[in-house]
């Protein structure tokens, strides 16, 4: 099956997508450390935004081929595999096979985490904890892939001899 997105060819993050990633940084972060309440779930809801802003972006505004997607193959992700463990790692536009899987899992669990945070506080779900707990669960798996994304761009950048760090603040 072919897939939907076309592989990127370029490394250049355009300026929306360096936008978007530190607002939905930045949120992420305010609400790991803002229990519940308003502000909670304004931060929350603006997250939404970027996401679903970042995704407009990547499947239809930007020019920047490192900015657009790409569906990752098994056998791309076989490959890095085994780049990673032969330390010989390819220079990838935009994210690695296993980078872009884990984009795609980071936005899938911040628009969950805003639907079930909103689900709870509907009258239908009034009183009942399964939307909450769906959130903690949710709230969990976005803190252990921050996590692993911190750990993955620095291996990633040792690995390229390439800051990629920099290259999302500057471009």
């Amino acid at each position: 099956m072919k897939a939907i997105f076309s592989k990127p060819n370029n490394t250049t993050w355009s300026l929306t997508v360096r936008l978007t990633h530190w607002a939905v940084a930045t949120g992420v972060i305010v609400n790991f450390f803002n229990d519940t309440g308003y502000w909670h779930r304004m931060v929350g809801y603006a997250c939404i935004l970027f996401v679903v802003l970042r995704l407009m972006d990547g499947l239809w505004l930007s020019r920047a081929p490192a900015s657009k997607f790409f569906v990752p193959g098994f056998n791309d992700i076989k490959l890095h595999l085994l780049e990673l463990r032969t330390g010989k790692v390819n220079h990838h536009a935009g994210h690695n096979p296993l980078g872009q899987l884990a984009v795609y899992v980071m936005w899938l669990s911040i628009m969950l985490l805003g639907f079930t945070g909103w689900l709870s506080r509907t009258d239908m779900f009034w009183g009942e904890d399964l939307p909450v707990q769906m959130h903690e669960i949710l709230s969990d798996l976005l803190q252990v892939m921050v996590v692993l994304h911190l750990l993955a761009v620095l291996l990633m950048s040792r690995l390229q001899n390439r800051n990629l760090i920099k290259a999302i603040i500057k471009g």
